[in-house]
């Protein structure tokens, strides 16, 4: 669907793509035109193309959904590609591409899937005549400010549930946490990938060029850029503690795991001088008090006192010490 808006000095007007008239993008014209192509189909692409003159591989990257975020400027016009959050998912982050294509007092905007935000401008009257009356560049900053408050909120959301499971994660160190933990993960990262890529392109847009953006929009785009990069270092500092949860993890369990094999050894030393004696009267030979009736309760008793003289021994050298309780143990 083709929706064209044009403003003329005075008001906003609507117009129907069959009604708009035959000019290309290069060509000067007064009025402030923005062109909104939602939930675009092959037929819209073809009108496009041949109304205005745009390039294939151009045209293919503003209706296909897969291509990546980039900023290209054109002797005839400057097409930037970005993408917009649409739904975060347990394990995955949907995004919707948006483009846009500027030109001489027109902008061309393509979001093949639908966007709420365009949506919600193009129903708020007043809000259009006024970014519209100030230029069409306007509503290219107010599209991608609104965007990039998205990727801050979600930013945010994802962030209340990390401090939840990190928590979680300190009172009760297990599996099923630290599995909660990698799933959020591959969410923040996807998430990160996108954020950073946004922040690239953006970069672009803060440099004075003949762009067919006009350079007084540089203080709001430079606004727009402090937020993705803000956002980008605050999920990489998220990134960090869960990469440090899961260190902490592994430190835990292989301490864990010293303690139990301590446990064992100091307990097999204990039980070693039992062996080294019920072997030695386990030989078919002539033994001491072989024939005496309290041979066993005699043999019972230097076991053991054997096995306390080397429980002290290891005490005193070091090797058996009262173990600290961790706070996360």
């Amino acid at each position: 669907m083709i929706r064209i808006f044009s403003f003329n000095g005075k008001k906003v007007d609507k117009k129907e793509i069959d009604n708009f008239e035959d000019t290309l993008l290069g060509q000067k014209r007064k009025d402030n035109v923005w062109i909104a192509v939602n939930n675009a189909t092959k037929k819209d692409a073809e009108i496009l193309k041949r109304k205005f003159k745009i390039h294939p591989t151009t045209i293919e990257d503003m209706f296909f959904q897969h291509s990546r975020i980039k900023y290209e400027e054109l002797e005839e016009y400057t097409l930037i590609v970005f993408k917009a959050i649409k739904k975060v998912g347990a394990l995955y982050l949907k995004t919707d591409n948006i483009a846009m294509v500027f030109g001489e007092s027109i902008l061309i905007t393509v979001s093949p899937n639908g966007n709420q935000t365009i949506e919600n401008l193009i129903s708020n009257e007043k809000k259009l005549e006024t970014l519209l009356a100030r230029g069409e560049d306007f509503i290219c900053h107010y599209i991608m400010d609104k965007e990039i408050d998205k990727y801050v909120e979600t930013k945010n959301i994802l962030g209340e549930d990390f401090k939840k499971l990190e928590r979680e994660f300190i009172k009760k160190p297990g599996k099923e946490v630290l599995s909660k933990l990698f799933t959020k993960e591959l969410v923040l990262l996807e998430l990160r990938q996108t954020i950073e890529s946004t922040t690239d392109m953006v970069l672009n847009l803060i440099k004075p060029t003949d762009n067919y953006i006009n350079n007084e929009l540089i203080p709001y785009f430079r606004d727009v850029y402090d937020h993705a990069f803000k956002t980008t270092d605050s999920l990489k500092t998220t990134l960090g503690r869960i990469n440090g949860m899961r260190n902490t993890y592994q430190s835990i369990i292989s301490n864990k795991m010293n303690e139990t094999i301590r446990t064992l050894t100091i307990l097999m030393a204990i039980m070693l001088p039992m062996t080294v004696i019920t072997g030695f009267y386990g030989m078919n030979v002539h033994l001491p008090l072989q024939n005496n009736v309290n041979a066993p309760a005699l043999i019972a008793g230097l076991m053991i006192l054997t096995s306390i003289i080397i429980y002290f021994a290891s005490r005193g050298l070091g090797w058996i010490k009262e173990t600290e309780k961790l706070p996360y143990s």
